[in-house]
């Protein structure tokens, strides 16, 4: 069953079990050409964060001007008194956005003192992002806040700043985890975000795991509210992880509507050089409409890996090479899935050669836009060969 996100047609809601049946291959079908749709780009760059929820009572006045941004739970989060507090909450609800402020929040209402801030990222985009943020909200004083990336420790010890905010935890080394955390007391001034269904490394995330173990005294908060993707995305990327999710239960709404959109697109490809073909013409198509390149992320042989495409936010998204063989029923492919889905903003498109990854057949089909050489079974009884 697929998890409760919100309300689909009847058309586009049916059961695991049917969307298997319906995607074994039948022995009789024909292939019928079909163009590729007119790609459903928004009309302009959407500033999710200034078209949020309403803010709960009494929170209006709460930040105001460095919280400005946030919608109502991103808002309780960042404005939390100090001590531990970790964020769980899916791709596309604002982690990262909403640490940016809390430091900002901690340091210039509650006092926190600037040099006493140790920022950290999993990688150097989401450094520089945060460098560049807490710039614009706080000016000269951000100078006074270490921002560093994992890798800044993989050979030295991490400073011993008293407040510690870590975004991206389910991919920070253990290593690193216990060298920051091991002096720190149960209700010390950490603050840590995270999505444990993202971590792309083998087995659980032990420091996302450790956490709530150090720090008995926690207040752990979620996020619900998807500020990026469209909701034919988020419906696909729910159903891809459900079956393995370390989040059993979690509820995403979308903030775009329902119906934006024209559905995830599938190429069905004849061949790789007619795959090959379909991602010049849609890059050409994209470029037209004044995608930059920048803004498009192709994933898969020929492209990006999954892994690279984590760290970033794409306009477009599309998965090539998307076969059984490439991308098996195993939870090490639904997580890649589920990440790739997550990156995209306006559209994603996924491409293969024959019947294509079992995993296609777990998201409800009606969220799909086919084109390409789409097989469609024969209607009628089979006519008899003339010998």
């Amino acid at each position: 069953m697929a998890s409760p996100l919100f309300e689909l047609s009847a058309d586009m809601r049916t059961t695991a079990e049917r969307r298997r049946r319906s995607h074994r291959s039948h022995s009789k079908y024909d292939r019928e050409v079909v163009p590729m749709p007119e790609p459903a780009l928004t009309t302009r760059t959407p500033d999710p964060w200034m078209e949020s929820a309403p803010l709960l009572t009494g929170m209006d006045e709460v930040g105001a001007g460095l919280l400005d941004s946030l919608d109502a739970m991103q808002r309780v989060a960042a404005s939390a008194g100090r001590g531990p507090l970790l964020i769980n909450a899916s791709p596309g609800t604002g982690k990262t956005h909403l640490l940016i402020r809390r430091v900002a929040y901690l340091v210039q209402e509650l006092g926190v003192p600037a040099g006493q801030c140790l920022v950290l990222a999993a990688a150097a985009p989401g450094a520089a992002r945060i460098r560049r943020e807490l710039g614009t909200l706080m000016g000269r004083e951000a100078a006074s806040i270490t921002v560093a990336e994992f890798d800044d420790f993989a050979a030295a010890s991490p400073p011993g700043l008293g407040h510690l905010f870590i975004d991206d935890l389910p991919r920070m080394p253990m290593r690193l985890f216990r060298q920051l955390t091991e002096r720190r007391g149960p209700e010390a001034d950490v603050t840590a975000t995270g999505d444990p269904d993202s971590a792309l490394c083998p087995g659980d995330p032990a420091a996302f795991a450790a956490f709530s173990e150090q720090f008995t005294q926690a207040h752990v908060m979620r996020l619900s509210r998807n500020h990026r993707s469209p909701a034919a995305v988020l419906v696909a990327a729910s159903q891809v992880i459900e079956p393995i999710s370390r989040v059993p239960g979690r509820l995403v709404q979308p903030e775009r509507p329902a119906l934006e959109g024209s559905g995830i697109g599938r190429y069905f490809a004849l061949d790789p050089d007619d795959e090959k073909r379909f991602v010049a013409d849609l890059t050409d198509r994209l470029d037209e409409l004044g995608v930059a390149p920048e803004e498009l992320a192709v994933i898969g042989p020929d492209g990006m890996s999954v892994a690279e495409a984590a760290d970033g936010e794409f306009r477009v998204v599309c998965l090539t090479g998307m076969t059984a063989e490439d991308w098996p029923n195993t939870a090490a492919a639904r997580r890649e899935l589920y990440v790739a889905l997550g990156r995209t903003r306006d559209l994603a498109y996924v491409s293969h050669t024959g019947t294509g990854s079992p995993l296609l057949a777990d998201v409800d089909q009606g969220l799909f836009s086919p084109f390409g050489m789409v097989p469609r079974p024969r209607s009628g009884p089979e006519q008899p060969r003339l010998l």
